[in-house]
Parts: structure tokens; C-alpha cells; sequence
């Protein structure tokens, strides 16, 4: 008898067997549903702390404009279309992506017209390492993961928004200045019931994402943000809850921001 064949210590020469390839296959595929979700679980805290430490300094930066610009708020949009030419322009400063970021010795929007690209990079302070930004071959405008309340500067009778000051915000503490603003492809966490995710500077609850376990981040004018669920700030047919409670997007909790 060929002593090779008939051997198994010969026969284990020749390389794994069948079953414990199988078996080594299987611990890999217990081990990766193991680790996976536990690696997955770390970025998102890790995108989300970022999130929170972002919008927290913004939102302080509006107390410092705020304080050196006789208490009045930034503007929530440029002049004109929403550009690189338009955000670089300087009539365009006081716009809040322009005027909060400098307010704390960063850059603003328009400071990365030159540069497009360096927008959606982390040291960017507008910058959300979990959002879903455009390819660098799609630059044509800047797209925002983070939005200005567009609720506090409202049009009177005559359609002319008025300037707005700080003492004016009855509920500081509970008034949304910034959230999370949803982008083209991001995941709608409240169906039907949101709008268009377009990247824009200014918006309400209806863009807004939840990017870390169904949750985002809202920073209040006070300077602190907290993380909410989309069905906290939005009702299932598309509206804000009024009355405001815990949640304010008006100068004064008894105005209704539909």
C-alpha cells in the first residue's frame, strides 16, 4: 500500500483539509459580524462628536458677532445666487458661513472660492466628516451639511426682512440657530414629510438629516447643541410642532414657524 495515501500524518503534508478550511472560514465570518458592527459603531460616534464640537464653537461665534456688531444677527444667505463668487464677495461678509467662521480666526466661504476643494476637507469648520459631499469633479457651488434657522429672519407685510437682533430671541436656550442640513443622496429619515436635501445655507426641519443612528445635531443660540430625532422637530405631514416647546425655530416661542 502506497504509505502516502494511508498515512494521515502524510495526507496533512499536503495542506488543509476540507473541513478545516470550512471551519477557519466560519470563525473569520463570526469574528467579522463581531467586529463590523462594533468598528461601524465607533466612526459614527466619532462623525457625531465632531458634529457636536463643530456646531457648539459656531453657534458661540454668534454671540461674538452678535456682541461686536450692536446685537445683530448674521444673515442667513448671499446676495444673489449661491456661488463661490457670490460667498467671496464682500458685501457678502456678514452672511453667518462667512461671518461666524472668522469670528473664530477660521476661514469663511468665501475665503475657499480659490480652492473649492479645501471646503470639504476636516479642517474646514463647516466641515461634517459624515456627510455625503459631492466628488471633487462636482464643485460647481458650495454645498453645506450644516444650515443657519431660516425661521428667525422672516419677511414683514411688505416682504422685507428686517435686521434682527439677539435681545429680541425670547427662549435663547431652546431656539435653533444651526442643524444638520441634508445633501443630494443622503438617506430621508422622515419620508414624505421632508423637503428637498439641496445642500443649501439656510432651511428648517425639513432638511434636516439624521446622520448618526437615526439622530443629528441642532445648536441652539446659546451655544450649547444637542442631538434630536427628525420626528422631534417635524410632524409627520411636513410641519413644525406648535406650540413650541422644547424645540423653538421663531424669535418668540408663541409664533407659529409653519
Amino acid at each position: 500500500m502506497n504509505k502516502h495515501l494511508s498515512d494521515p500524518d502524510a495526507r496533512r503534508q499536503g495542506g488543509f483539509t476540507l473541513l478545516e478550511i470550512i471551519v477557519v472560514a466560519a470563525i473569520f465570518l463570526i469574528l467579522a459580524a463581531l467586529v463590523v458592527p462594533v468598528y461601524s459603531s465607533f466612526v459614527t460616534r466619532g462623525f457625531q462628536n465632531a458634529a457636536l464640537s463643530n456646531m457648539r464653537q459656531l453657534s458661540a461665534a454668534f454671540g461674538t458677532f452678535a456682541a461686536q456688531n450692536d446685537g445683530r444677527f448674521p444673515l442667513e444667505d448671499a446676495q444673489g445666487a449661491n456661488s463661490w463668487e457670490a460667498a467671496a464677495a464682500t458685501s457678502n461678509d456678514k452672511v453667518w458661513y462667512n461671518a461666524l467662521p472668522r469670528a473664530m480666526n477660521s476661514k469663511g466661504v468665501g475665503d475657499y472660492a480659490s480652492n473649492p476643494t479645501a471646503f470639504y476637507l476636516k479642517s474646514n469648520i463647516l466641515f461634517l466628516p459624515g456627510a455625503r459631499y459631492p466628488k471633487s469633479g462636482k464643485l460647481e457651488r458650495p454645498l453645506f451639511a450644516i444650515a443657519m434657522n431660516s425661521r428667525l429672519q422672516r419677511k414683514d407685510k411688505d416682504g422685507i426682512k428686517a435686521d434682527m437682533r439677539i435681545g429680541q430671541i425670547v427662549a435663547p436656550s431652546r431656539t435653533v440657530l444651526l442643524f444638520e442640513q441634508g445633501l443630494k443622496g443622503e438617506k430621508k429619515s422622515n419620508g414624505g414629510a421632508q423637503g428637498a436635501y439641496d445642500g443649501a445655507p439656510k432651511g428648517t426641519a425639513r432638511s434636516f438629516v439624521a446622520r448618526y443612528n437615526g439622530q443629528g445635531v441642532v445648536a441652539f443660540v446659546d451655544g450649547h447643541a444637542e442631538l434630536f430625532k427628525p420626528s422631534d422637530l417635524l410632524t409627520e405631514t411636513g410641519r413644525l410642532p406648535f406650540p413650541q416647546n422644547e424645540v423653538v425655530w421663531t424669535l418668540d416661542p408663541d409664533k407659529d414657524p409653519n
